[in-house]
């Protein structure tokens, strides 16, 4: 049995002594590695195609059997095979499996020189689900009637649009979110997130997996943060622009697997955990008391 988890470096092994800006930076490689796991069961399958042991016109194993085998979550599997897809080794069918399409490279991917371009799409959504939501929030406190009517048009043109999955609407609203805090590092921290979905190319091909109806239903999310924002109400907000992100990362995923389920791994939640920790620091507050 391969466990890719075993081929991470252990930090038993790691230098002494040495200064902190050198540790920090050796933390943040290992961390990396940690966060790759993808591309190393990517580069195995690969291997393994062009090794002849899944021929050309064969299916892969399906996804569960591969997650037990390499001993990593569900959704590592399927950022690998939306590589290999992208690359041009395999091809999903969903309700037929991961064919085997080639056993060479078609298609050279480079490096577009964006930030997260290591990233997988399922760790870039709960990033920006943890963000965003608490982004929403704060929003709430510092909403304007301008920022109110910018929000209105913004969905009003999206229901114009033809095809909401290129909307540039879809990315408008969540920036325009952003600025309602009223604070502009936080937009550019939301456009810097989103240049990974318009440029990335194994988040393109995710996403060419998605039908048109199923993404209305982030227009019908969109009205439910707006509807928040409007009653400026903080915890209404965060939880909507949560389960908005919640939602995508298992349309997503129900989309390109026949074989979902909630508990695939860490990246996907039956429940908010972010309500768990809320409710949990509320309970255990102790009342002050006066002393006269």
């Amino acid at each position: 049995m391969c466990l890719l988890r075993d081929a991470i470096p252990s930090r038993q092994n790691e230098p002494q002594n040495l200064p902190p800006r050198l540790i920090a930076r050796a933390l943040i490689m290992e961390f990396t590695e940690t966060r790759r796991l993808y591309q190393q069961l990517a580069a195995e399958l690969k291997r393994r195609i062009e090794a002849g042991v899944y021929p050309v016109g064969d299916k892969l194993p399906a996804e569960r059997y591969i997650s037990e085998e390499m001993n990593v979550s569900r959704t590592v599997v399927r950022e690998a095979i939306i590589m290999l897809e992208v690359e041009g080794y395999v091809e999903v069918r969903k309700g037929s499996g991961i064919h085997v399409m080639s056993n060479q490279q078609k298609h050279l991917v480079t490096n577009q020189g964006i930030e997260f371009d290591t990233a997988g799409p399922f760790e870039l959504l709960q990033a920006r689900q943890l963000i965003e939501s608490n982004i929403a929030e704060f929003a709430a406190t510092q909403v304007t009637r301008q920022d109110i009517v910018q929000l209105i048009e913004i969905q009003k043109h999206a229901r114009q649009e033809d095809r909401f999955r290129d909307s540039q609407w879809d990315l408008k609203f969540h920036v325009q979110v952003a600025l309602a805090t009223q604070n502009t590092a936080m937009a550019t921290i939301v456009e810097k997130m989103w240049s990974q979905r318009t440029h990335n190319p194994y988040w393109i091909k995710l996403h060419e997996h998605i039908d048109d109806v199923s993404i209305e239903s982030w227009c019908e999310d969109h009205d439910k943060i707006l509807e928040a924002l409007i009653r400026k109400d903080p915890h209404a907000s965060k939880l909507a622009m949560w389960q908005h992100l919640e939602n995508t990362k298992q349309m997503l995923f129900r989309a390109t697997t026949d074989d979902f389920e909630f508990n695939v791994d860490r990246y996907l939640f039956t429940e908010n955990p972010v309500v768990h920790l809320d409710n949990l620091m509320n309970n255990s507050k102790v009342p002050i008391s006066s002393k006269n």
